[in-house]
């Protein structure tokens, strides 16, 4: 059962400024990208109705009403929406309107789904207005409460709050570092049991390899990685990279390497250095100031940056199951800008750009195969999509070039986006 709220995001019109209607929408003349076993289709027509991908390719007249909305395609590329497989939701401790601000910066970069990694009650609200079209954000995939070494003080409790969380209704469950080895052993025997996921960190006291075996749908971060080959202090070699993909094996785990975050941790850069980032005019100056103050917590350490982007290429160049995602929002990491920060990282880590737009498409589709159909544009899939400029195949940083973002079959153009997007610059500039 889920918790109750104090205040029904229903009883709150401001939250609903904004939200566009679904509609029937036909894009003409397109080259899509289907991610999908149809490859690439160019010169093509996708017909959307309702949520749905309803015809993809060559289409009949037939199914294209005289009420279609039709967007030209010519020179444009359609993509799937670009998932953010560890991100951050409001909770309620943040305003109304700071809620809104983070769910339109996910769309407005091209996501159209997000696995929130640190559950609140009020997710579960936010994504039935999502859903409803009453608010604009991302498809919401919702981790419960986190299970760390502040939350659990006994394998009991541990199985007690797993039990909980699987009968309010949560995705999957997050846990943090701090887990003793058998608190961590009795969340799996519960969850797996219950078939309820559990992903996120590795807590020191768990070997790498017992995590896997355990069954951890995603190890968020490759902290693990390192600690286990010793790549904080050394330079990894090449058999200690062959040692991460045996590890990574045929298990089916799923990595969610967050580069670019913990790059910037390894760098340690000063203020001076990410202060002309475009993104920040969309940040709460106390959030700013706060993040400026943080950095001098960070030790440079350019072998750990490096040896994460060996062992990224390495399991990438091996077939190990990736998903993308940034940790937004962190440290100078801001929903939806820190995907394409994320992506670029990716590809100066080595990967390819098909890799990681699967990555970002078909990879979190499949991580969510029982829950919805999407992450490819085939009839019948959930129509989130971007329209691109440039081919991003050619240039992975291509996904910067947008030219609108669809979820759940609502268009959002890029006049309506960069109108938003001036208009919070402004809000935050006031408030410096």
């Amino acid at each position: 059962m889920r918790h109750l709220l104090i205040v029904s995001l229903a009883l709150i019109p401001s939250l609903f400024a904004g939200s566009a209607r679904a509609e029937d929408i036909v894009f003409e003349n397109v080259t899509v990208l289907t991610m999908g076993q149809r490859g690439i289709l160019p010169g093509a027509t996708v017909v959307v109705a309702g949520d749905r991908f309803l015809a993809v390719g060559e289409v009949g007249l037939d199914q294209i009403s005289a009420a279609t909305r039709r967007i030209d395609g010519s020179g444009k590329y359609l993509i799937p929406g670009l998932a953010e497989m560890h991100g951050h939701l409001p909770s309620a401790r943040v305003g109304r309107q700071a809620q809104l601000d983070t769910l339109f910066l996910y769309v407005a970069r091209g996501v159209t789904v997000v696995r929130g990694m640190l559950g609140h009650p009020l997710q579960f609200e936010l994504r039935d207005q999502i859903k409803a079209g009453r608010i604009i954000g991302p498809n919401l995939y919702l981790a419960a409460p986190s299970l760390n070494g502040n939350t659990v003080d006994s394998p009991e409790q541990a199985r007690r709050l797993v039990r909980r969380y699987h009968a309010e209704g949560w995705d999957l469950q997050k846990i943090h570092p701090g887990l003793t080895l058998d608190e961590y052993d009795a969340i799996f025997d519960v969850a797996n049991a219950l078939g309820f996921p559990v992903g996120g960190h590795v807590p020191a006291e768990v070997p790498l390899a017992h995590a896997i075996a355990r069954g951890q749908v995603s190890i968020d971060h490759l902290d693990g990685f390192l600690r286990t080959l010793g790549g904080l202090e050394k330079e990894l070699s090449a058999a200690d990279l062959q040692r991460a993909v045996d590890l990574v094996g045929q298990s089916g785990v799923w990595l969610v390497p967050t580069e670019a975050l913990f790059e910037l941790f390894g760098l340690a850069p000063s203020y001076q250095d990410l202060k002309h980032r475009e993104e920040l005019k969309y940040v709460d100056p106390r959030t700013l100031e706060n993040w400026r103050r943080r950095l001098g917590n960070y030790s440079r350490n350019l072998v750990a940056v490096e040896n994460r982007r060996k062992v990224l290429k390495a399991l990438s160049d091996a077939g190990a199951r990736i998903v993308l995602g940034s940790d937004a929002p962190q440290l100078f990491s801001v929903p939806g800008f820190s995907i394409l920060r994320e992506i670029e990282a990716m590809k100066v880590a080595g990967m390819s750009a098909e890799a990681i737009l699967i990555s970002g498409t078909r990879a979190a589709g499949i991580y969510f195969a029982d829950k919805d159909r999407f992450g490819i544009i085939e009839a019948g899939a959930r129509a989130d999509a971007v329209l691109l400029e440039a081919n991003p195949l050619d240039d992975i940083m291509n996904l910067a070039k947008q030219a609108g973002v669809m979820v759940q079959g609502r268009w959002y153009s890029k006049a309506f986006i960069d109108g938003r997007l001036e208009d919070l610059a402004k809000r935050m500039a006031a408030q410096r």
